[in-house]
């Protein structure tokens, strides 16, 4: 089970839709998340609410696994074959936007002022897509292990510190009720990475990029603070805590529920 990361932005990628069609036009649009049947009921619906909403548009839609949409839509970039409209995962939109691969949406600012800020898709001052929901990332937990385990719930207004947090990993590896203590979800290896784990790099003191210039990572991603957070991310793996990237997917999306996990 993982929190729904996407940022699902329809963007203009090589058609601006900036005036009217005279006659009924054909849109392509791609969609990364096939066999993923709750958004593609939702995505669907809404496409089918726009086709029956006007005669202008139709959009068709074609849909990919999500493993290996981002190396389709760079494959199809490169060979000028790119659909009307891509559907883009929120940390990958930036790296798009500037690769050329989309064009700024041809919205008035007005019509989005109330969104919520992680809902836009700006990059260089433009805005390139609008998802469908925003999302956070969270550690789950039975209220009943805490208990078990003899841990405090945390809470917003006092969180778990790291050493408390390492206390109950500790509690849950001793338990022998298992296999082990938290799930991060390693298998999936792309942009949930950055999306998921730069958190726990943050609350360390580093980052992922200087964000005083966005132009660089020296000193944010290899700085002491950074270290520091490798070699403890490290020893969650080292120390058994935690499955690596041979995890099976399958245990990635039941794992908690069927109790092999007791914090995912």
């Amino acid at each position: 089970m993982k929190l729904t990361k996407h940022l699902t932005g329809v963007v203009i990628a090589s058609t601006c839709l900036c005036a009217p069609a005279l006659a009924q036009t054909r849109l392509t649009m791609w969609y990364h998340g096939a066999g993923n049947e709750v958004e593609s009921r939702i995505l669907n619906q809404i496409i089918s609410d726009f086709n029956t909403s006007q005669s202008d548009w139709t959009v068709a839609i074609e849909s990919f696994p999500e493993k290996s949409y981002n190396d389709s839509v760079a494959a199809a970039a490169l060979a000028g074959n790119l659909p009307d409209i891509l559907d883009v995962d929120g940390p990958v939109m930036p790296n798009w936007a500037w690769a050329g691969y989309l064009r700024p949406l041809p919205i008035d600012e007005s019509e989005f002022a109330d969104f919520l800020p992680g809902t836009k898709g700006v990059w260089d001052g433009k805005l390139y897509s609008v998802g469908l929901w925003d999302a956070a990332v969270a550690l789950f937990a039975r209220q009943s292990t805490l208990d078990e385990l003899g841990l405090r719930t945390p809470t917003l207004d006092k969180p778990w510190s790291r050493e408390e947090f390492m206390a109950a990993l500790d509690a849950a590896k001793a338990s022998g009720k298992f296999e082990f203590a938290l799930d991060l979800g390693m298998n999936d290896q792309a942009e949930w990475y950055s999306y998921a784990f730069s958190p726990f790099l943050q609350s360390f003191g580093g980052d992922i990029v200087d964000r005083s210039t966005y132009k660089t990572a020296e000193g944010a991603l290899n700085g002491e603070p950074a270290q520091a957070f490798g070699k403890w991310w490290q020893s969650l793996f080292s120390g058994g805590y935690a499955p690596g990237t041979s995890e099976d997917p399958a245990d990635q999306q039941t794992g908690f529920i069927g109790g092999k996990f007791a914090f995912q």
